[in-house]
């Protein structure tokens, strides 16, 4: 007599949907290992160096706000407008007298980063010469000298002999070629008095920091980039984003690569008035806009 065994089809099915639900798990628990995600940056291979095929365009241009205080609770006293070409492989200094938002905002940089902190000095400046700064970096004695520090001294011309009194110190520029170190750059930016007035000045800071980076710039490489980033995040007050410096990495390699002498400064002109404020002239703000590769 033949025996029909009963089938078992929906076990070995409910069995079946068992393993397949494991797998399926398994994997997305491990995908970062089974399917890692392209990290790659921007115009750079996995290394973070410069690819062959990189070709630099105006999508990579940036703009910044950087601020310079004494002490990490104090307000700034220095600012600058930073503009970046990656076409031109040019990075540009722009002192800015801090006065400029006075016609338009009723106070100076430093009284609106004491009520609104940098973002309302981005707002501010963007408002005076308009143009879009895409973060702010403010940065205290100590941060700046040892981001300086680490990236290079400079070698300057002195125009006349200055007697720097910082403290309990007192430190002299004798006129004529020095080694400047990162403590003298901020003695000389922030606190030598130039009796020829704030131009004079400024033209010592845009000097300084378009000659550290055109005298050092040759000596960069994707890892000490990654450490400037790293300090500067670290140990400014900054809205600097991982994703913002990714993507502009690779036009600052290529201008490091095929760069001449990146580094320039302008000085804005303009009318001190009584109130405190600076009325920029037109004229100049073009100029800015032109150097931002706005016109």
């Amino acid at each position: 007599m033949t025996v029909h065994r009963k089938s078992n089809w929906y076990v070995y099915l409910l069995a079946f949907g068992i393993t397949a639900a494991f797998v399926i798990m398994a994997i997305l628990a491990f995908k970062w290992y089974l399917f890692p995600e392209n990290t790659e940056e921007v115009g750079a291979n996995k290394n973070g160096e410069l690819t062959d095929d990189f070709h630099p365009t105006d999508d990579y241009n940036f703009n910044l706000i950087t601020m310079l205080s004494d002490g990490s609770a104090d307000a700034p006293e220095l600012f600058m407008l930073v503009s970046y070409s990656a076409v031109d492989s040019r990075l540009i200094f722009v002192p800015l007298p801090s006065g400029i938002s006075v016609g338009r905002d009723e106070r100076t940089l430093p009284n609106i980063y004491a009520a609104q902190g940098g973002a309302g000095v981005v707002a501010a400046v963007e408002n005076a010469v308009g143009v879009r700064c895409d973060c702010y970096i403010k940065m205290d004695r100590t941060s700046f000298c040892d981001l300086v520090s680490s990236f290079g001294n400079v070698e300057y011309s002195v125009r006349k002999t200055l007697i720097v009194k910082d403290g309990t110190e007192t430190e002299t520029f004798n006129a004529g070629l020095r080694l400047i170190t990162g403590e003298s750059i901020f003695r000389l930016m922030m606190i030598a008095d130039f009796e020829e007035g704030e131009s004079f000045r400024f033209n010592c800071v845009g000097e300084l920091m378009s000659e550290l980076i055109n005298q050092n710039f040759r000596d960069v490489d994707t890892s000490l980039m990654d450490t400037y980033y790293q300090m500067i995040t670290e140990n400014a007050e900054t809205n600097l984003t991982e994703v913002l410096y990714r993507s502009r990495k690779a036009a600052l390699l290529n201008t490091i690569e095929y760069g001449s002498n990146p580094g320039e400064f302008y000085i804005p002109y303009g009318e001190y008035t009584d109130d405190g404020g600076f009325k920029i002239s037109e004229n100049s703000i073009t100029s800015i806009r032109q150097r931002a590769g706005l016109e």
